[in-house]
């Protein structure tokens, strides 16, 4: 489906083009606030690439991935517009991915939503956007090393070491939270 799209925008079709902008625009809102809380700088970045995307459609072809290829361009917008912005130096220090974003948000008991955060906090913060991207968004392996930028071997490790630090801290609430919110960690 994300080819034919691709190939349609590829071709000037204005209406896929502002369908696969609508599409993507809350899946990256929502990843932008991962990172920063300026509103303006997250609606620039989702913007900007979409504005090089058309302008730059007739290299479409050359994308394997369509959807690697919006989160990573989006992604490095936001590091690039915050080295900008000197606000914080994503070189040299760890960015915060926020916990709460990760927390089901459904159904259930504060105690469980408690505990899981608890759980999650023990991650690193790249181990939770290595968590949030694949099973929140649903990225594949291959995906979320692209968009971190790590090899897809690294990322299967990254996450796997994620998932055993959670085993480690709390297994039950883990497995409570799978049967009460069906969530689907092993996809």
């Amino acid at each position: 489906m994300e080819k034919e799209r691709w190939k349609y925008i590829e071709q000037g079709d204005i209406h896929v083009y502002s369908e696969t902008y609508i599409f993507y625009y809350k899946k990256l809102y929502n990843y932008g606030r991962k990172f920063t809380d300026n509103v303006t700088v997250i609606e620039d970045a989702i913007q900007s690439i979409f504005v090089t995307l058309w302008k730059d459609r007739e290299k479409l072809a050359k994308i394997h991935s369509p959807h690697t290829y919006i989160f990573y361009s989006f992604r490095n917008h936001i590091f690039k517009e915050k080295r900008h912005l000197k606000r914080v130096d994503f070189d040299s220090e760890e960015h915060e991915f926020a916990i709460d974003d990760l927390i089901v948000n459904a159904e259930g008991t504060d105690a469980l939503n408690k505990r899981l955060g608890k759980a999650l906090a023990s991650l690193t913060a790249r181990q939770r956007e290595a968590i949030f991207l694949r099973f929140y968004e649903g990225l594949s392996f291959e995906e979320v090393g692209q968009i971190l930028n790590i090899s897809v071997k690294a990322t299967y490790k990254l996450v796997a070491r994620s998932l055993l630090n959670l085993k480690g801290v709390m297994i039950s609430t883990i497995l409570l939270a799978i049967t009460i919110f069906g969530l689907q960690f092993l996809k």
